[in-house]
């Protein structure tokens, strides 16, 4: 049997926040970003009064964090850097710091001067020992050219270029992860705070549109999954009872499974970008409590669900009716799986699986509120057959009650005068039976008794005692 529409709403739903979960890195990682694009600006409006060629070394190192974080992005990858600056350690001997979780797995040393001798001379000295040097990209081959003729004449610090030639690089890297270098005019040029904040906007966009993208991917995967499974069981359950063949179970599942991951795209791309969009409007904190209250799943859903009603009326395979219904039952069960949704991550403090579950109690709520019609944008189409069934029942009983009336006035008519009969017959043949006791007449008393059967249509087997003894003294089976 096929899927109804409603089964694949609660797909959308659940698959939407198995997703959430899966993917949540991603958008830790996504605000991670919005951060060390924040840091840019901020530094950019510190440094605004110090001559440019002085500032922009902050700005290469900050600009080298942001690129490197956005390649680890994309590239799924669990590294990250930091300034020493922004953690507080302004006059560390380390610039930026490459870790893993909480684990330091390289250190570099950063420094962009306006030309590659005075680059290279900076970046050579002694207490840098073994870090990575990472110089402006455009002076890069410059200062290894620069490192190699000093090496070879013979200099005091032959042994400190060693090393800086040895540790030199044109981005900051680390296994696959790389900045990809910045040049010392991009760093000039973001010591203004306009630059720097088109700078910060633009990796923040592409960072936002990169967690969308990837995590769409695998979400998509999930919903694939999901759906393809349940299509399967339900496909051979239907083949199983003779009702397809093999090659339409094939189909359905392969449908099905391609419907998932589109939805299951759609869903967790679209409440990923709901949830960066409250960031411009309510603030970066609240966005990230707003993110983990599972909130853009639901209306993302909700939408994604809601748009499929829509097409479906516009390409007028449902009416308007149906319409109002669907979405008046997208719009109930989605906030119910959201409320419900929080409520079971509270109640099972297990990641995914309390608002899992939370998610489907409320979607059921919220379809059993819908189709009982005490919430709806309008009445439920239960509801509406209901009461038109009432209607038709109400105009059925309202043409039956006259007459119903007019055959209950006939009949107590009749009744009035049947049974006034026959209270005055019993009453004779009760006045029989006293008469009988007082003059001890046992013939007058089966006269009365006769009387009363006779009321009913029976006979008695004796007319008199007389009758009675004669039997009792013969041979005749008595019957009852």
């Amino acid at each position: 049997m096929a899927k109804s529409d409603r089964d694949k709403k609660i797909d959308a739903m659940a698959g939407g926040y198995l997703s959430a979960g899966i993917t949540q890195r991603f958008t830790e990682r996504t605000f991670g970003i919005f951060n060390d694009a924040d840091q840019l600006m901020q530094l950019a409006e510190k440094w605004k009064n110090v001559a440019a060629d002085k500032a922009q070394g902050h700005m290469f190192e900050q600009l080298e964090v942001v690129k490197f974080n956005f390649d680890a992005l994309k590239k799924d990858s669990d590294l990250f850097a930091k300034t020493t600056a922004s953690m507080g350690m302004p006059h560390d001997k380390v610039d930026i710091l490459i870790k893993n979780g909480e684990e330091i797995v390289r250190e570099a040393q950063a420094k962009s001067c306006n030309s590659a001798a005075r680059s290279a001379f900076a970046l050579s000295d002694a207490e840098y020992k073994e870090m990575q040097r990472l110089a402006p990209s455009d002076q890069f081959e410059k200062i290894k050219e620069l490192l190699r003729k000093r090496i070879d004449s013979g200099a005091l610090k032959a042994e400190d270029y060693e090393q800086t030639l040895r540790n030199i690089e044109e981005s900051l890297k680390h296994e696959n992860v790389s900045s990809s270098g910045t040049t010392y005019q991009e760093a000039l040029n973001a010591t203004d705070v306009k630059t720097a904040q088109d700078i910060a906007d633009k990796f923040k966009l592409k960072s936002a549109l990169t967690d969308m993208h990837e995590s769409g991917k695998r979400a998509g995967k999930v919903g694939a999954l999901l759906t393809g499974s349940i299509s399967a069981v339900t496909g051979v359950h239907s083949l199983h009872k003779g009702e397809i063949e093999v090659g339409e179970l094939l189909s359905r599942v392969a449908v099905d499974s391609a419907k998932g991951y589109a939805t299951g795209y759609v869903v967790t791309a679209m409440s990923k970008g709901i949830t960066y969009s409250t960031t411009y409007l309510l603030g970066e904190s609240v966005a990230r409590s707003f993110a983990r209250s599972n909130a853009p799943v639901a209306i993302a859903a909700g939408v994604v669900n809601a748009s499929k009603s829509f097409v479906a009326y516009i390409n007028g395979d449902i009416g308007g009716e149906q319409l109002l219904d669907e979405v008046s039952h997208t719009a109930i069960t989605s906030t119910s799986s959201f409320y419900y949704g929080a409520l079971g991550q509270v109640a099972i403090p297990i990641p995914i699986i309390g608002a899992l579950v939370g998610a489907g109690v409320g979607y059921f709520i919220g379809n059993m509120l819908h189709q009982s019609g005490l919430v709806a944008l309008g009445d439920s189409r239960v509801v509406k057959e209901a009461k038109e069934r009432r209607y038709a029942v109400q105009a059925m009983c309202l043409a039956v009650i006259p007459e119903i009336q007019k055959n209950r006035l006939e009949l107590e008519s009749y009744l009035e005068s049947y049974f006034s009969q026959r209270k005055n017959d019993f009453l004779a043949s009760f006045c029989v039976l006293d008469n009988s006791l007082y003059s001890w007449n046992p013939d007058e008393f089966v006269l009365g008794l006769e009387k009363i059967n006779n009321q009913f249509g029976i006979s008695l087997q004796f007319k008199s005692f007389a009758d009675f003894d004669l039997f009792m003294s013969s041979d005749e089976v008595f019957e009852f």
